[in-house]
């Protein structure tokens, strides 16, 4: 249901793009959909940080996600103006589950198999000033802005992990951790057009400097059950690469095109990083 609904957002999205744009000449708004294809990176460090906070000393665990690409989406919605300065908000969203398999060992209850699924849970807002320009064959643009963010990587409520064999005091609630926080966001895009009229090919950069605060649910109530680590500083780097299509039409500019795009998050807390790395296939509406 929620997957049904965000298509229809999206659709709403686009068309209201489409009716914006004819009035579109130098100036105007302008809307697309990045239709994405992820797969979610937790590696064996992630793991323990997040899930076996306050464990013994002499208990280890290591694993690793079966994590195939996974369905996500990005909406942009903006305006330009003549001389090249404008405003936009983009949404991006990731919320899906896959499984991970792994062992847990210590000296007591020895090797210790543990499989289940993880949901990850992203959502980052950007609202952002923006600003085009040329230097030679090259049309660039770079963005400044906040962002919002929010990342939840939890048991799936529906499957979850087996414990079965630790036997010391264990969080029965659902293991994960959970990030909520906001700062500046700044990037830079660089395009120039290629072979024929209409195609091109693309960079874009992007990081995002958040403060926030982490949830966390180790299953140890070592440290009373939930913790909570306020004043977490979080950098996300975000790159893409590919090629676009623009096809001019009297009102407006249709854009479509296929890119690579890797996302790393990181943390000061030492409570886990993650990463997203995929493809993505871009549509929208231009002037």
């Amino acid at each position: 249901m929620k997957c049904t609904w965000r298509w229809v957002a999206t659709t709403m999205l686009v068309a209201s793009s489409v009716l914006a744009g004819s009035a579109q000449a130098e100036e105007g708004w302008y809307a697309g959909v990045d239709l994405l294809f992820l797969s979610p990176k937790l590696n064996a460090v992630g793991f323990n940080n997040i899930f076996y906070d306050g464990s013994p000393a002499n208990q280890t665990a290591d694993g690793q996600l079966s994590a195939p690409l996974e369905f996500s989406q990005r909406v942009i919605v903006g305006y330009e103006g003549e001389q090249g300065g404008g405003v936009q908000v983009r949404w991006f969203t990731f919320d899906n589950t896959t499984s991970y398999a792994g062992n847990g060992e210590d000296s007591v209850n020895g090797t210790i198999a543990i499989a289940g699924n993880l949901n990850f849970d992203v959502d980052s807002i950007d609202a952002e000033f923006t600003q085009r320009g040329s230097f030679n064959v090259w049309d660039w643009l770079a963005t400044a802005g906040v962002r919002y963010a929010r990342v939840d990587i939890h048991e799936d409520a529906s499957d979850k992990f087996e414990w079965a064999g630790f036997g010391d005091a264990v969080w029965f609630g659902l293991a994960g951790a959970t990030f909520e926080g906001a700062g500046p966001t700044f990037s830079v895009q660089g395009s120039r057009p290629v072979f024929w009229d209409g195609l091109s090919v693309y960079g874009r950069a992007r990081t995002a400097l958040l403060f926030g605060d982490i949830d966390l649910d180790t299953i140890y109530l070592s440290n009373g059950g939930p913790l909570n680590i306020s004043d977490v500083f979080a950098q996300v780097w975000e790159f893409q690469a590919g090629v676009k299509m623009v096809r001019e039409f009297d009102a407006f500019d249709l854009v479509g095109g296929i890119f690579w795009e890797a996302q790393r998050w990181e943390n000061d807390a030492s409570i886990g990083e993650f990463a997203l790395h995929g493809f993505g296939v871009q549509t929208g509406i231009e002037y």
